[in-house]
């Protein structure tokens, strides 16, 4: 009988780019050594890029639950005058832009939306994979980020539960190279 991992992403297709690559791969060859993967993914992201292709490759009966995540780069859209189908990257922040509003959100990023912008994602997937696992038990989490908020997820519900649980850091957290544009308060930075 196949073990089970519960994968905590946030890029899962038809997100595109590189933040989606490895955890779709981890789903669709996992099963090859005996895990079964569950992904647990927004089904409202905002996402840079969009690739439609990779839907193909996800892993036929594969569950996959999707849930709703307040999205605040919709906010930043109606803030900043964008389209509501226009892109926003999510390192908005660290591109070159010296205007008033790209200064304000980059102090609000940087100093209430800890560690990140999905950061009200946290509280509601706790509970609702807490409840999940409970009556639908597995034997390993795994979180990949960024978004770091993810591996907050994970953490609370490894802890809360005992189970195992593996932070995959596909970018690094505090060492990034925009870390030090991001105009830190004290609290934040602690």
């Amino acid at each position: 009988m196949a073990k089970k991992v519960l994968i905590i992403c946030y890029y899962w297709p038809p997100a595109g780019g590189s933040g989606v690559q490895r955890h779709l791969k981890f789903a669709k060859y996992l099963r090859d050594f005996g895990w079964e993967p569950i992904i647990y993914t927004p089904e409202n992201g905002e996402y840079p890029e969009t690739d439609t292709s990779l839907l193909a490759e996800v892993p036929k009966g594969l569950k996959i639950i999707k849930r709703p995540i307040l999205e605040p780069y919709t906010f930043y859209k109606i803030f900043s005058g964008k389209k509501k189908k226009e892109k926003i990257t999510p390192n908005f922040f660290s591109q070159k832009n010296e205007s008033f509003l790209a200064k304000t959100a980059i102090f609000l990023r940087s100093n209430f939306f800890i560690p990140d912008a999905r950061m009200w994602w946290i509280k509601p997937s706790v509970k609702y994979l807490t409840n999940y696992l409970l009556k639908n038990p597995v034997d390993a989490i795994i979180s990949t980020g960024p978004p770091h908020s993810l591996h907050i997820i994970g953490k609370e519900v490894s802890s809360t539960l005992d189970i195992p649980w593996l932070a995959d850091f596909r970018d690094p957290w505090t060492n990034i190279d925009y870390f030090k544009q991001l105009s830190l308060l004290p609290f934040a930075k602690a």
